[in-house]
């Protein structure tokens, strides 16, 4: 009994003479031995552990994976007559249109996504409406009903196109039997397309992609169908929105919404609107921008002035008060068409742009929509073909084209030098910088 009072005293007499660090103390059964430990060194081996958490938090911060993605988006594409028999071959009955972007392509293929507004039909031979004769070409037809051969759809897809917007104006040209047969031939050459369905679970599905680990949702509408119905039993036909008809843009918005709540990473929408040969945008296409970016899209990419209109870089506040990065661009002109400027016609609608936009995913990190180029493009047009060019390669480098600059022509391309990029901007006082050919705006 006094040996267990002597060894309590010594407990508390040890205990005591430790200050303010804590000590502990095993006593064995038999009471031979007592021994003790401290609160300190369990502080070491916990601070031993976090430094190794931060260490490995570090290294995973040093290797989290970051994807990009670019995407290129061009304007309309549009084939008459004067292009129909330029890619005609008598020798073989058959059609080809790859010098259409011979010089072009290059840029396109740097992309990782290309999208087109595909403003004609690929019906097929004789399948065409025809209301006139005279632009009727070996069984295809131009303006103002465009059926092109379905070639071309082979044609884009090795010049670097991935989808195109199906919805505008012409897409009812060649009958709905005709919107319906594009969208086959789009799928045999493995491009997407959003804009027209074949059936009402086609229009129904929200069309998403990943490219490179990113998730975008896209959607196409047009204003109107140049007074061509959609048939009754085939609502679904086409997204119109019959010249600006309320129920049809709240339908549009509410699918945007849906882009936007279903998880995706970016939402892109393809709008057929505005004034033909109009430099600037109009009351309907600011009004539709603004109600487009409040329903969740980050990207408007607008088409039918047949001329480029700016674009505005947009803060756009989400309902849960971060801000996001959005654009539109009025109108992206014509990427490829027969029509020129003429003192008679003086509009800009030879004049195109290559129109890039990027993003990143950081891991942990929500993506960002992180910056813009451009590069401005001029349709030339000689005896034997009818193609795109670059505008600031081409009077860099004349001599690597297999081209010959006419008066015309070059002026042509020297006003496109000066005009595109500034009327691009007309909207933003954003500083750019100049390289390969591109003007790139990073967004910060």
């Amino acid at each position: 009994m006094l040996k267990k009072r002597w060894l309590m005293m010594l407990v508390l007499i040890i205990s005591l003479s430790t200050g303010c660090d804590k000590q502990f103390y095993t006593i064995h059964q038999d009471h031979s031995k007592v021994e003790t430990f401290s609160q300190q060194p369990k502080k070491e081996v916990i601070n031993k552990e976090n430094s190794k958490k931060d260490t490995t938090i570090r290294e995973k911060s040093v290797k989290k994976e970051i994807k990009e993605v670019t995407i290129a988006a061009v304007g309309d594409i549009i084939f008459h007559k004067w292009q129909l028999w330029r890619g005609y071959d008598a020798a073989t009955d058959s059609f080809d249109f790859t010098d259409t972007f011979q010089y072009i392509q290059k840029y396109l293929h740097e992309a990782d996504y290309v999208i087109g507004n595909l403003e004609t039909t690929l019906a097929g031979k004789d399948n065409g409406r025809i209301l006139r004769p005279e632009n009727a070409y070996k069984g295809y037809v131009g303006f103002p009903c465009f059926n092109t051969p379905e070639i071309l759809a082979k044609n884009m897809k090795d010049a670097g196109f991935d989808m195109v917007s199906t919805a505008n104006n012409h897409a009812l040209d060649s009958h709905p039997e005709g919107a319906i047969q594009t969208l086959d031939y789009l799928d045999e050459q493995g491009i997407d397309h959003v804009g027209t369905y074949r059936s009402q679970e086609e229009a129904d599905t929200l069309f998403r992609k990943t490219i490179n680990g990113i998730d975008f949702a896209f959607l196409s509408y047009t204003y109107g169908t140049n007074g061509f119905e959609v048939p009754a039993d085939q609502p679904y036909l086409i997204n119109t929105l019959d010249m600006y008809n309320e129920v049809k843009i709240q339908a549009m918005l509410d699918k945007v919404r849906e882009a936007r709540e279903s998880g995706t990473d970016f939402v892109i929408v393809s709008i057929h609107f505005g004034n033909e040969y109009f430099n600037y945008p109009n009351v309907h296409q600011k009004n539709l921008a603004d109600r487009l970016f409040e329903a969740g899209a980050d990207v408007i990419l607008g088409s039918h002035p047949h001329v480029l209109q700016p674009f505005e870089i947009r803060d756009i506040v989400n309902d849960d008060g971060d801000t996001r990065k959005g654009l539109v661009i009025y109108s992206l002109g014509n990427f490829i068409s027969s029509q020129r400027y003429t003192k008679p016609y003086p509009s800009q609608t030879d004049i195109g742009v290559i129109f890039e936009m990027t993003f990143k995913k950081i891991e942990h990190h929500k993506p960002q929509f992180t910056g813009i180029s451009f590069m401005p493009t001029c349709t030339f047009r000689d005896p034997e073909k009818l193609t795109i060019l670059p505008v600031d390669e081409v009077l860099n480098h004349v001599s690597d084209f297999d081209i010959e600059l006419g008066d015309y022509s070059r002026g042509r391309l020297t006003f496109t030098q000066d005009y595109a990029y500034q009327h691009l901007l007309s909207y933003t006082t954003a500083s750019y910088n100049y390289k390969d050919y591109r003007y790139s705006i990073a967004f910060h």
